[in-house]
């Protein structure tokens, strides 16, 4: 009965490794999260465990210096993950978010909290760079899609830890279950194996028909074709590295990078991160009956609910069509979000209590369906292996920098011009990701990367449509 249960387990291992990868990416959202249930506590010294409020401006810092550290991390994490392996990589987002935590459980200054946000910060480079380069390489062809898209989900997980837990417990307390989450991740990924494309990149391809072979659940001489293809890819990725003139000067390079970097920028201009962040804050604000920290659960569940629906039929229905009803939904919802805000600074909001938090459900519900994972997904589809790194770390610099200057700026930009036109300026710039994904965007789902890559061009486009064509003409003859 047991070698039954084992040779029926053996073919999953490589689902048991990526579900479990993902906890470093639920620490990663718990960390995002953590201001919603704790900027209240600050401002409350019975709560808190300052002596002092801090002022806007720190708070300000407190929200957005995470997004810094976040810039920080994936630099050393691709250095680590390439001289000592993806698993130790990844296990080093543990480490700093438990370091994180030991931080705030000693704060008494403003100035230890920011250390520790920053510190949070790195643990997220580290998780957001190496899970997904892991789980695509321990990942078959046909679950790698499926496998990576776990991301958004585990993200929303972790989220939602916050928004269930941190209200209801004290400062310190908060901390110690935060804690919690890193510990179970080292536990579980330490007997996970290191991908077989590290060990062959390092020239030990004995460990690395190992890791194959326990990854799969086959003997090697089962597994030469994948094994064989795995040495090629290595090899192809380590000799024909691009560089940066190559990203520029390729014009097909440069409309992808045009539309990967334009897409994410796009994703922070929307104001997700303000409202992930501070969700409860915001519901603070609206004044409805429902308490804050109810709207944020139901918030927080939403999210999870629609992150897991788009795992399950991306593929089915493609990138782009999910792009433009994801920014079309994030514009009504914010647009909505804002005249409820209007109206209850006249006095007539009394029978619309219900309207933020149905136009927040709705916005997170609309982002992490489409403009929340897929342009990541772009970002790993659109660039050969040979300048991907590059373009990633470009791309991932200027996402993070749009974060932090957003985060930043929230309540400064809130305090200037009100909450109404602040949710107003988010709704037109979902509605320019709308027009910026209807004019730019190309429709990737199906198509390999030559075949994505000519379409990044004018001519590849209509040679495909050609060549596609001409095949349909010779099927029918």
């Amino acid at each position: 009965m047991f070698q039954r249960i084992q040779e029926a387990v053996r073919p999953k291992r490589q689902y048991l490794a990526a579900l479990v990868a993902n906890l470093s990416i639920a620490c990663m959202g718990a960390s995002m999260a953590w201001t919603s249930p704790i900027e209240s506590k600050l401002q409350n010294l019975a709560e808190s465990p300052l002596s002092v409020i801090p002022t806007p401006n720190e708070l300000s810092w407190i929200g957005s210096i995470l997004t810094l550290g976040s810039l920080t991390g994936p630099t050393f994490a691709g250095l680590v993950a390439y001289r000592f392996g993806r698993k130790l990589a990844l296990l080093s987002s543990a480490i700093f978010f438990l370091l994180a935590c030991v931080l705030f459980l000693t704060a008494s200054t403003v100035a230890q909290i920011l250390v520790g946000r920053f510190v949070q910060g790195c643990g997220i480079g580290f998780a957001i760079t190496i899970t997904p380069m892991y789980v695509c390489e321990i990942a078959t062809a046909n679950r790698r899609g499926a496998l990576v898209s776990l991301v958004q989900t585990y993200m929303t997980l972790g989220m939602l830890h916050d928004y269930a837990i941190g209200p209801y417990v004290s400062f310190v307390t908060f901390q110690w279950i935060m804690m919690v989450l890193p510990l179970i991740f080292l536990l579980c990924f330490l007997p996970m194996p290191e991908t077989p494309h590290y060990y062959v990149s390092r020239g030990n391809y004995p460990a690395a028909a190992d890791s194959l072979s326990y990854i799969r659940g086959k003997h090697i001489s089962e597994l030469e074709t994948e094994f064989e293809s795995i040495q090629q890819s290595v090899r192809e990725s380590m000799e024909n590295r691009g560089s940066l003139k190559d990203l520029y000067r390729d014009p097909v390079n440069l409309r992808a990078l045009t539309i990967c970097t334009g897409a994410l920028i796009f994703q922070q201009l929307s104001g997700i991160n303000p409202v992930q962040f501070f969700a409860q804050t915001i519901f603070d604000k609206t004044g409805t009956d429902m308490a804050a920290d109810v709207s944020a659960i139901i918030l927080g569940v939403f999210q999870v609910i629609s992150s897991i629906v788009t795992v399950l039929i991306t593929d089915r229905v493609g990138r782009k069509p999910f792009l433009l009803c994801s920014a079309a939904g994030m514009c009504i919802s914010l647009t909505a979000l804002g005249t409820y805000f209007q109206l209850d600074s006249t006095g007539s909001a009394d029978n619309l209590s219900a309207l933020p938090v149905v136009s927040l459900v709705l916005f997170v519900v609309m982002f992490c369906s489409g403009y929340g994972p897929i342009p990541w997904l772009l970002l790993g589809e659109m660039f050969a292996p040979s300048i991907k790194s590059i373009a990633s770390s470009i791309v991932s610099s200027i996402c993070w920098l749009s974060s932090f200057i957003i985060l930043f700026y929230f309540t400064a930009l809130d305090e200037a011009v009100g909450s109404q036109w602040l949710f107003w300026i988010f709704a037109i710039c979902c509605g320019g990701a709308f027009v910026f994904t209807y004019l730019f965007v190309v429709e990737t789902k199906g198509l390999s990367l030559p075949e994505i890559q000519a379409r990044l061009g004018v001519k590849g486009a209509n040679h495909i449509s050609k060549r596609n064509n001409n095949n349909n003409d010779t099927s029918a003859e």
